[in-house]
Parts: C-alpha cells; sequence; structure tokens
C-alpha cells in the first residue's frame, strides 16, 4: 500500500468518525479531502451525500449519490440514499423507484423497506406501506413497529368509520 492510499485510508475514516458525530459540515470538508486523491471513492461519495442531506443540501447530495452509481451500479446504499434525497426534493416517485432498485440489488435493506413504506404512506397507499413496515420490522428495525400499527389504525379507521 502506498502513502497515498494510507493517507486516503485515514482521511476516509477520519470523515467517518465525524460523520457517526453528526458533524456534518467538518465530514464534508474531511470527504472532499479524500476525493482529492480518488474522485471515484463510492464510499466518500456517498458519506458525502449523507452528510449533505444531513445539511439540507438535498441538490448537492443527490449529485453526490448519482456520481457514486454512475461508478457503481449495484451499490444497494447508494440508491437508498439516493431515493432518500430525492424524497427530500419532493420527488417522490423518483424516490419510490430508487427503493425498489436498492431492494432489487439487497432484499434485506431494512431502511429501504421502512423508507419505501414512508412514501407510501404519503401517497395514502397504506396496504402496500404495512407490507414494507412489516419487512423492515422482520428485518429487524424495530422503529417500523410504530408505523405497522399507524396504518392499521388508518385502514381500521376507514373500514369501520
Amino acid at each position: 500500500m502506498t502513502n497515498q492510499e494510507m493517507t486516503l485510508q485515514e482521511i476516509t475514516k477520519r470523515g467517518d468518525a465525524l460523520l457517526d458525530a453528526g458533524s456534518y459540515a467538518a465530514a464534508v470538508k474531511t470527504y472532499d479531502q479524500a476525493l482529492a486523491h480518488d474522485a471515484k471513492h463510492v464510499h466518500c461519495l456517498i458519506n458525502k451525500g449523507f452528510a449533505l442531506g444531513n445539511l439540507g443540501k438535498n441538490e448537492d447530495a443527490l449529485k453526490c449519490y448519482e456520481s457514486a452509481l454512475e461508478i457503481d451500479r449495484q451499490d444497494a446504499v447508494g440508491w437508498l440514499n439516493k431515493g432518500n434525497a430525492l424524497a427530500g426534493l419532493d420527488r417522490h416517485e423518483e424516490a419510490l423507484a430508487c427503493y425498489d432498485r436498492a431492494l432489487e440489488i439487497d432484499s434485506r435493506l431494512a431502511r429501504a423497506w421502512f423508507n419505501k413504506g414512508d412514501e407510501l404512506g404519503r401517497q395514502q397507499r397504506l396496504i402496500e406501506a404495512r407490507a414494507c413496515f412489516e419487512n423492515a420490522y422482520a428485518l429487524g428495525l424495530s422503529e417500523a413497529q410504530e408505523m405497522i400499527s399507524r396504518c392499521e389504525q388508518i385502514l381500521t379507521n376507514e373500514y369501520y368509520g
């Protein structure tokens, strides 16, 4: 491993630590440093996008995800996060398509099931939403249980209301 690669690894780890700590602006700067070493580093592009999304910069985040997915079309997390950015831009049908693509690649990606359910719920497609939340819950995402209950409550009220 060359010194440049070690430096890239160290910078990436620092960016990841900043991201985990919620220091999103600092994480973006750190990922920019890493991307100066390797502009096609998918992990850094995706995590930079995630940090930008948390800063409310969904357009910029979307550009990061699109760049990452040009390099690796099979990155399920990239598709998931692209869907999140699109949802944040009120591009809900496109977001759903991204969640579907993420799930085609990795059907065990609980967050993709959850976020797809959330989008479907926004569209009042509650039976489909509930099924997505049930998948997310079965994959260990405990917060999905509350959403299952909400869907059931709304569906029951509509049926018996």
